[in-house]
């Protein structure tokens, strides 16, 4: 029997849930029998559009390109029809609300719905009259996978206090290409970073600049390391110009490396000698098991939905404390046996979120679905 999935998500964005479709998508259409496409409500900063496209991806763009309109409903409804679908699985707000409100005004249909939720918080869970709509989009899904147990626990909390009826919330943890790291080769320090010697000592992270990921606090933690170490930052976001101020405003604006988006992270982790996400929360971090798996030392700030990945494998600072932070690099790079040691644990804990097992996971429950019509 053949399966026809449809994707739907804001865009194709650097963040998590993007690059979990860039790595999934194509691995899904491998498989016999069952075919996994695309759909976006927006055609702005799709950076793995072109990826996707390249693996065979059929990727599209509802034709209002914007993602508040609710016109949308009615186009995603007309999607899953006309392509004859018979998984739709969303992924992010707003996307998960016009799906669900979709669904509503499908007749007739035997089509499964699911949707993923990819982070421990979001803004509407500070406002109280955002819980009846979640309420609603969430009972228009029959099957909800979370991330990990933090991330489906804080869910059913804001929906569903009582946890009556959980038996269609389900965790998958997300997973990357443990493979294609491990055989990335790095870059000299000096083709990476302009200037700069194979001495230099490189601190990483890669992350959106965003509320969640406070880069501002790892560079605070830079002003009190020796000036042989460089901090390098991958990515873009809304706080990116605010983050290069803060540099600027701190003096180090020769030592704070500010690379954008950038295609080749496994051999930026491979370059670099410590790797850190100082995220205020998280869901899963894809950039957290990319950092274990790169045979490189992991810090990470002691949150949710970070201290359950990196608790006793990686090290953990308290989040925002810059001072703490700036000690743990430094104890690293003064004490080879404690590097080698948070190495070799980070890699065991990696090879755990394989990009494989999410595939097989997910369609092992989409084929679960589709027996129960």
């Amino acid at each position: 029997m053949s399966m026809k999935v449809l994707h739907i998500i804001n865009n194709l964005g650097s963040g998590g849930a993007e690059k979990l479709l860039e790595g999934l998508i194509p691995l899904i259409n491998k498989m016999d029998n069952i075919e996994a496409d695309i759909l976006l409500l927006t055609d702005k900063k799709n950076v793995f559009f072109d990826s996707l496209v390249n693996n065979g991806v059929k990727v599209e763009t509802i034709k209002f390109k914007r993602m508040y309109d609710f016109r949308n409903i009615f186009e995603i409804k007309n999607h899953i029809v006309n392509g004859g679908y018979d998984i739709v699985h969303s992924h992010t707000f707003p996307t998960q609300m016009w799906v669900a409100l979709s669904r509503l005004i499908i007749t007739n249909s035997k089509v499964k719905f699911v949707t993923t939720e990819h982070s421990t918080h979001n803004r509407r869970r500070g406002k109280f009259y955002f819980k009846p709509l979640d309420k609603l989009i969430y009972s228009q899904y029959d099957l909800i996978v979370s991330i990990t147990k933090t991330t489906r626990d804080n869910l059913l909390n804001w929906i569903n206090p009582k946890q009556k009826k959980i038996d269609k919330h389900i965790i998958i943890k997300n997973g990357v290409d443990i493979q294609k790291i491990k055989e990335a080769l790095p870059y000299k320090k000096g083709e990476l970073i302009e200037g700069i010697c194979e001495n230099t000592k490189l601190v990483c992270m890669v992350g959106r600049f965003s509320d969640a990921k406070d880069q501002p606090t790892l560079i605070r933690s830079v002003s009190r390391l020796p000036e042989d170490i460089h901090l390098v930052l991958v990515g873009e976001g809304p706080l990116k110009k605010e983050n290069e101020e803060l540099a600027e405003e701190l003096d180090l604006s020769d030592r704070v490396h500010f690379l954008g988006f950038r295609k080749d992270i496994p051999r930026i982790l491979k370059t670099v000698d410590i790797v850190v996400l100082s995220s205020y929360w998280e869901g899963l971090s894809l950039s957290s098991i990319e950092g274990m798996a790169s045979g490189k030392p992991f810090l990470a700030s002691n949150v949710i939905g970070l201290e359950e990945v990196v608790g006793n494998v990686g090290l953990l600072f308290n989040q925002g404390d810059f001072d703490s932070l700036a000690h743990l690099i430094k104890e690293l790079f003064d004490d080879p046996s404690l590097y080698a040691s948070i190495v070799n644990r980070c890699i065991l804990k990696a090879n755990e979120y394989s990009i494989e097992d999410v595939t097989a996971n997910i369609i092992n429950n989409y084929n679960l679905l589709i027996r129960q019509q």
